[in-house]
């Protein structure tokens, strides 16, 4: 009887009940359903046909069906021996409208709102909505929004509907007025605050965010203060405690971080165990931590890094190397012993391609230094994705080496490619400050039929040069990788719209050679070229073109050997973050030729990264060049010229070096460059083809035997430069200062190549 009487309390408690005496149901129905099937009710309804029900079995049916969140009412009660269910349905939710959400963006907001079980479709819960206030609140106070209002409406809609709204005002974010420290003995505050992304912002740094609290941005700059006290052996340093206090009207924040520093202790024995796989000494090489030195930890995991890739080398792909640090407190030092465990040696069951709409896939097995069925090397992987990235086809490579589900030694090697477009169609006309107007037509194909050969076409005609030119570059044109170049040219100079002596070349030029790979780095180039040359000298030519004419007459057959070496170590072929980039090369005539010279030169450019997002760019180049035989001296039109927005900055085109008795720019046979950039791209453009520079060129140009080679006369410039990538090549501008121009120097402040094409 009691048992009966607390079933019924329940039952009363969750929905309305008529008590009865117990019977056996011979039907079941269902009213008040408006949305949802009648099918869904009997699924919930732990009651069937043939059951004998009672108050308790009533109690438990009215439980089981509010549980679905689908019902606001329920009743069950008899109809002779028909138990009918009658239920009122709680309203679905029919649209979701936000208003005032900046910070947070509106589909991540709707996926947060449909994972707390607010979305539309669903049923509404109008305590669900008030916990999801909370919750959203919540997610903004950890944003830095402490002054934030979440208001919302339900509005009622036909058929047993609603609509949400919710208006958020975000108010401002609170700032970070000031951050102190307790406890820190060895390092000042200013020392620690320099950890921190996270601070007050300098008077002048108008679009700075730093001073923008989060949790989130606290948590990773306590996270490298460790790393800061860590690294400069402080080992058992902690922070005991963090407390961030606003002030009442919810806009500032001020942060206190107490923190025991602990003792300084030194690096003890350094020992290696485990299966080495290398001689201990070649392994000891790779040790980044230095014997009684600071202990640092940054130190430790670049050591078991260093490691791991040298394993990874020999196929052992996924080593484990354990530091196992030993604290000595008495004698202040911490003995280290790295445990290497090689694991089980793994080898390439096959290679997998995927991505390359175009391009064949053996145009990229030609450039994987990782065959199938061999040891897995971590090296050659590597080298594969740069290779890869420095053809110039692909906007994105990248590589992984999945475990062959069911084996512990096999992997397949994943490539993964993005395409760009690599053909293309340009007429175009434009303006440079070097070459006046641009008039220019081309048709390019990098990536013939993907076979990764290169077809090209280019009519140029400026105020300087009317150049015409193609070419085919014939890739992996033997088994072994040799790649075949065919070009011929015809140029028109005149050199007088250069702002040079008033003369006029014209050649026609063709060329036969290979690019013979060397190693997966460097690559020997030989060629052969014919030049049909004639010259024009104006009605008052200078002493040096007279001299020239007199010796050689005004045309010239010329047959030269071209060698050339190239040495690339780039990340990829556009705005590299690291590698290098060296290139000599040799021209020289051969015998038969009407003119007898040489042109030597040496090129390298080296790029790190500073930063994820800051790239340091350095570049040298020296070209030497003379004549021999009957020819005497380098010709005057092959002479080589500096400044301009390609070599210096800052100086007029062509304008550095000797000058004729007319005080025309005549150039040099020795010219010397040097330039260190900074690159780094527009907030929120990393990956645009867009960068801004920051840089500092040196040049000069001499003429020898004439001229002594002085350093004192290398003429440098400052400035800040533009580099886009535009789908129709690179557009460049600058503004340089020069630092220590000369009278007579032409300088100028602003240069560009820029071009509309159309």
């Amino acid at each position: 009887m009691r048992k009966s009487l607390i079933a019924l309390a329940l039952a009363a408690a969750m929905g309305h009940a008529t008590a009865a005496e117990p019977f056996q149901v011979e039907d079941i129905r269902v009213e008040g359903l408006r949305r949802i099937a009648a099918g869904t009710v009997f699924n919930y309804l732990p009651i069937q046909v043939g059951d004998r029900v009672d108050d308790a079995r009533i109690a438990s049916a009215i439980r089981s069906l509010y549980d679905t969140g689908f019902f606001q009412d329920i009743a069950l009660r008899r109809d002779g021996d028909t138990l009918v269910v009658e239920v009122s349905e709680r309203p679905a939710i029919a649209r979701i409208e936000l208003h005032g959400n900046d910070e947070i963006g509106e589909e991540d907001l709707l996926k947060g709102l449909k994972d707390a079980g607010l979305a539309q479709g669903r049923t509404f819960d109008r305590s669900l909505l008030a916990q999801v206030e909370r919750q959203l609140r919540q997610q903004y106070f950890a944003l830095g929004y402490y002054d934030v209002r979440v208001e919302s409406t339900v509005s009622p809609l036909p058929r047993n509907r609603v609509g949400v709204r919710l208006d958020i005002t975000e108010g401002e974010p609170a700032s970070v007025q000031a951050i102190e420290f307790v406890g820190n003995q060895s390092f000042d505050d200013e020392a620690l605050r320099d950890q921190f992304e996270m601070g007050p912002v300098p008077w002048w740094s108008f679009f700075s965010d730093a001073d923008r609290y989060s949790r989130q941005r606290l948590a990773g700059d306590l996270e490298r203060l460790r790393s800061f006290y860590q690294d400069r052996g402080f080992v058992n340093f902690t922070i005991t405690s963090t407390q961030v206090s606003i002030s009442p009207d919810r806009r500032r924040i001020h942060v206190t971080v107490n923190l025991d520093e602990g003792e300084q202790f030194r690096v003890g024995e350094i020992s290696l165990a485990g299966d080495l796989v290398f001689p201990e000494e070649t392994m000891r090489e790779l040790v980044a931590v230095a014997p009684d030195g600071l202990y640092s930890r940054q130190d430790v995991v670049a050591t078991s890094e260093a490691f791991r890739e040298k394993l990874g080398e020999r196929g052992y792909a996924f080593a484990n190397v354990n530091p196992l640090p030993e604290v000595n407190e008495d004698e202040g030092t911490v003995d280290l012993t790295f445990f290497v465990d090689p694991a089980e040696r793994v080898y390439v069951r096959r290679i997998n391609i995927s991505g390359n709409t175009r391009t064949r896939d053996d145009v990229i097995r030609q450039e994987l230094r990782q065959s199938e069925g061999a040891w897995l090397s971590t090296a050659d992987v590597e080298e594969s994705r740069r290779r890869l990235g420095r053809l110039g086809f692909f906007d994105n490579v990248n590589i992984e080496t999945p475990r062959v589900p069911g084996t512990g030694d096999q992997v397949d090697v994943d490539v993964s490619v993005e395409e760009r477009l690599s053909g293309s169609l340009k007429a175009g006309i434009g303006y440079g400050t070097e070459q006046g107007l641009l008039l220019n037509f081309g048709v390019q194909q990098d990536n013939v039929l993907g076979s990764g050969d290169r077809l090209s076409f280019t009519a140029n005609n400026d105020d300087v040069n009317t150049v015409y030119r193609a070419s085919y570059l014939d890739r992996f044109y033997t088994r072994s990788g040799i790649d075949r170049d065919m070009s011929v040219a015809f140029r028109d100079t005149d050199a007088d719209e250069a702002d040079l002596s008033d003369y006029g070349v014209k050649s026609l030029t063709g060329t036969y050679g290979y690019r013979i790979p060397v190693t997966s780095n460097d690559t020997f180039g030989v060629d052969v070229e014919i030049e049909d040359l004639e010259l024009t000298l104006s009605d008052e030519p200078t002493e040096v073109q007279t001299d020239f004419v007199e010796r050689n007459g005004e045309s010239n057959m010329t047959y030269r050997l071209a060698l050339s070496w190239t040495h690339d170590t780039r990340d990829r072929a556009v705005f590299p973050t690291s590698g290098s980039r060296q290139r000599g090369s040799l021209q020289v005539s051969i015998p038969g030729s009407d003119l007898e010279y040489y042109r030597a030169s040496y090129s390298h450019r080296r790029f790190a990264a500073i930063s994820d997002w800051l790239t340091l760019a350095l570049e040298g180049s020296l070209a030497y060049g003379d004549g021999f035989g009957s020819t005497g001296r380098l010709p005057f039109f092959e002479n080589y010229f500096a400044g301009g927005i390609s070599t210096v900055r800052g100086y007029d085109g062509n304008s550095l070096g000797p000058r004729d008795e007319n005080d025309d720019p005549l150039g040099g046979n020795f010219r010397a460059l040097g330039s260190a950039e900074l690159r780094f791209p527009p907030p929120g453009a990393e990956d645009s083809g867009f960068r801004i520079s920051t840089f500092v060129d040196a040049g000069q140009v001499w003429s020898t035997p004439d001229q002594d080679i002085d350093a004192g006369e290398i003429r440098y410039a400052a400035g800040l430069g533009v580099i886009w990538m535009s789908p129709l090549g690179p557009l460049t501008m600058s503004v340089a200062e020069p630092l220590n121009d000369e009278p007579g120097d032409d300088t100028q402040f602003f240069q560009f190549s820029v071009g509309t094409f159309f």
